[in-house]
């Protein structure tokens, strides 16, 4: 990843394509996690793109662009949600079936985003990042600006409620 952002910063734009289809599943799934509208998540992601395509350059270490980009998409999408929040515009839910007909998105994710769906959205997003992206507490703290505790804890919580919910349905 580090050649093509080699690359992409020579204004390679094939390169900048590659890195871009490289994390778009896991840039869906997180802006799907803040966002519930498609249109929003649509524009966040767009958004997200255009702002790393022209500020490519600013990004100092290589190895952090996707650690990069996905801190801009969390801030696109906190854009996106407050001003739609001072709007008292609600966010509509979709159907599991609108959800599926999203093209490249595997079973996996979207059986993920089932599975964390009753969490609190700050749960949702910290779960989707440890274990969708794979990124470290620590790299979770960055990204977000909370301290690593707390993201450990959050962590531990929305473990606990996950397991409370499905083994209470698995008793019943």
């Amino acid at each position: 990843m580090e050649e093509l952002v080699v690359r992409a910063k020579e204004k390679d734009e094939s390169a900048f394509d590659e890195l871009i289809l490289l994390i778009q599943k896991e840039m869906y799934l997180i802006a799907k996690t803040k966002l519930k509208n498609e249109d929003d998540v649509a524009d966040a992601i767009q958004e997200t793109i255009l702002l790393a395509y022209k500020n490519l350059r600013k990004l100092r270490d290589d190895k952090y662009f996707k650690t990069w980009i996905i801190k801009i998409l969390i801030n696109e999408c906190n854009k996106i949600y407050n001003r739609k929040k001072k709007n008292n515009i609600s966010f509509e839910e979709k159907e599991v079936e609108n959800f599926l007909k999203v093209e490249d998105i595997s079973y996996d994710s979207i059986g993920f985003d089932i599975f964390i769906k009753d969490l609190k959205e700050d749960e949702k997003l910290i779960l989707t990042l440890y274990y969708y992206s794979e990124y470290s507490t620590k790299e979770i703290s960055k990204i977000l600006k909370i301290k690593e505790n707390t993201i450990r804890s959050k962590i531990s919580r929305a473990k606990i409620k996950l397991k409370n919910k499905y083994e209470g349905e698995l008793l019943s």
